[in-house]
């Protein structure tokens, strides 16, 4: 009997972006970052009906994912565990891929998963050395960048590199900014997403 893989861990940083996706956009092309692609996601949450993953603050995600030419790609399918409070934070992840999105939606349903919240976000990513540097618009709350890294050092030198140190640190995740807003407003009916 083999022993259990532990998950890898996301270790990311997020920062405020003031105003829009082009000067920023500018900002870490001159300074090295290389341009992937831009996407519009939906993000869809799933727990038990009684909230079990939640109660253990661990998260299951669907991302479902669509170019500004109108090609799908395939969805994300994510499991995260318990994060820690920090500038930086670190969490177990877990990603695959899955085709078409509407089969994996099936899937956790047959397993008896439910959607609790959804919310829509554009994202435009790039590639630092071995770093994933994503600038993100969303609904009501704005724009943030997000630097993932294999090590916090990496996301420290990859920050002090792009010049982005100027950028305020946002603690709060996109869910707990989303779910707050959400209760605040029962008549979008767990949604959030662009008008």
């Amino acid at each position: 009997m083999t022993a259990p893989i532990a998950p890898p861990h996301e270790i990311e940083i997020k920062l405020k972006v003031a105003g829009d996706y082009e000067p920023m956009s500018q900002r870490l092309t001159a300074a090295g970052a290389r341009y992937v692609r831009d996407v519009r996601e939906t993000n869809i949450f799933l727990d038990t009906s009684d909230g079990q993953l939640r109660t253990s603050r661990a998260a299951l995600r669907l991302r479902h994912q669509i170019t500004p030419e109108g090609q799908v790609l395939p969805s994300v399918v994510t499991w995260k565990g318990p994060k820690t409070v920090a500038q930086v934070s670190s969490r177990p992840s877990v990603d695959f891929y899955a085709q078409p999105p509407e089969m994996a939606e099936l899937l956790f349903s047959q397993l008896g998963y439910v959607k609790f919240m959804e919310f829509q976000k554009r994202r435009r990513s790039y590639e630092f050395r071995d770093c994933l540097v994503e600038l993100d618009d969303m609904p009501v709350f704005g724009f943030f960048l997000e630097i993932e890294a294999p090590t916090e050092a990496a996301v420290m030198a990859a920050r002090r590199e792009l010049k982005l140190e100027d950028l305020p640190v946002e603690e709060t995740s996109y869910f707990a900014m989303v779910k707050k807003y959400l209760q605040q407003h029962p008549e979008l009916g767990g949604q959030l997403h662009f008008p």
